[in-house]
């Protein structure tokens, strides 16, 4: 069997999860391609994803990066190339473990009949969010656009669609019933976290020791609070060696902030910036070195795989309390969940988690919702189906999330269907 992976982008965290399907797929009887843009090995995520996996795939490096300024334009040409791809490479099966955006232009392009090459493979994909579900339908306008784009997922020919959202899922399956049978709520993988003191991480980053540590890791913007996050603990009258910690590429609004009005808390050494790409090492390390996380986001509603690190490592997160941080954060008791929209709240919150962090303890709940977000668990699923086609048996029975349930803490209201 042929299998390629199509992942022409090669940003953020999109070559991690290139390498979690080589993974699961490596022991499998299959051949193995990956289908990415020219730039992909020059590319800075490159050497600590995949270089060290070369010898396991086929590179066809051909097919460029959509041009990501423009979200529609973005999704229509990466659904293109991934029908060329098919066209091209003619595999058995198709894997796309991000697909978010693509996933609706595809399916417009099948019902205009642009993408008849996906009738002769299986076509897998993962949606990691999709900004229109969680639109309210309190006008006709947004009524119509949700199911709109719900019939474009719909059309789109994929087999099996893994979601990482709960909340998402939902949606997914009352508005698409068409592939709701085809959808299954998949983990997010996150890397078993070596057991790294807080001192002996605070040392390795060249960070003192003393005082209580608030982390902010990843991409950093406006979209994730990170501006929030600054502002409020400037304004939370902290103890003088508190510090906030931001690891990751800064987004120029972030930068202009330290520069100007958050400028003396730098100089002071209150605030430590590291700008630039996060290595898996410096991630665990940067959660490990934290009394708090901060997880602010403004417009992020989607899975946040920071959140699974944090609990991961037994460190609380300050979260937003919209979409799915705030339920994972309710749900398996990670910290605290505020309405990211009040700054005052925000503030207050951030200071009144800070001194809750001294005596916080994992609620059990949430060893199974990171064994469920392991990386065994989340291969076991990428595999699922190239073995079902193959009759080989799974080794590792998964982990679902109905399993995770059966300890979590019942929502407010009750239980939203699965």
């Amino acid at each position: 069997m042929h299998v390629v992976i199509f992942e022409p982008c090669p940003r953020g965290h999109r070559f991690t999860y290139v390498k979690r399907v080589v993974n699961a797929l490596s022991p499998l009887p299959v051949k193995i391609t990956l289908a990415t843009t020219p730039e992909a090995t020059s590319h800075e995520t490159y050497p600590e994803q995949l270089a060290s996996l070369a010898s396991r795939f086929e590179l066809a490096d051909r097919y460029p990066e959509a041009d990501p300024s423009h979200k529609f334009r973005f999704g229509w040409e990466t659904a293109s190339t991934l029908v060329r791809a098919v066209r091209d490479l003619k595999p058995d099966h198709v894997i796309a473990p991000s697909f978010d955006g693509a996933l609706e232009m595809l399916g417009i392009q099948r019902l205009a009949l642009l993408a008849s090459a996906l009738s002769r493979t299986e076509f897998e994909a993962m949606s990691l969010g999709a900004s229109w579900v969680y639109l309210q339908h309190n006008t006709v306008r947004r009524w119509f656009k949700r199911r709109a784009w719900a019939a474009a997922v719909g059309a789109s020919g994929v087999r099996t669609l893994q979601i990482i959202d709960p909340l998402l899922m939902r949606s997914f399956r009352a508005l698409t019933p068409q592939i709701a049978a085809k959808t299954k709520l998949a983990p997010d993988p996150v890397d078993a976290a070596p057991r790294v003191g807080k001192s002996e991480a605070r040392r390795q980053l060249g960070i003192d020791e003393g005082g209580r540590l608030i982390s902010c890791v990843g991409r950093l913007d406006e979209r994730k609070g990170v501006d929030i996050l600054i502002r409020a603990f400037r304004a939370a009258n902290l103890r003088p060696d508190d510090r906030l910690l931001l690891v990751g590429k800064h987004m120029p609004e972030i930068t202009a902030l330290l520069e100007g009005e958050a400028s003396d808390l730098v100089r002071a050494g209150r605030i430590i910036s590291r700008d630039g790409y996060v290595t898996d090492e410096q991630m665990v390390l940067s959660i490990a070195a934290a009394d708090l996380i901060g997880v602010t986001y403004r417009r992020h509603l989607g899975s946040a795989s920071i959140l699974i690190r944090a609990a991961a490592q037994g460190r609380p997160i300050l979260s937003s309390d919209r979409g799915w941080p705030g339920e994972t954060c309710r749900r398996f008791a990670l910290g605290t969940a505020c309405a990211i929209r009040d700054f005052d709240v925000v503030t207050r919150a951030l200071r009144e988690s800070l001194e809750a962090s001294t005596s916080f303890t994992p609620h059990p709940a949430a060893a199974r919702f990171v064994e469920f977000h392991s990386v065994e668990n989340a291969q076991s699923f990428w595999a699922q189906r190239v073995r079902e086609r193959l009759n080989l048996p799974d080794p590792h029975p998964l982990r679902t999330w109905e399993w995770v349930l059966e300890t979590a803490i019942p929502l407010p209201g009750g239980e939203p269907p699965p």
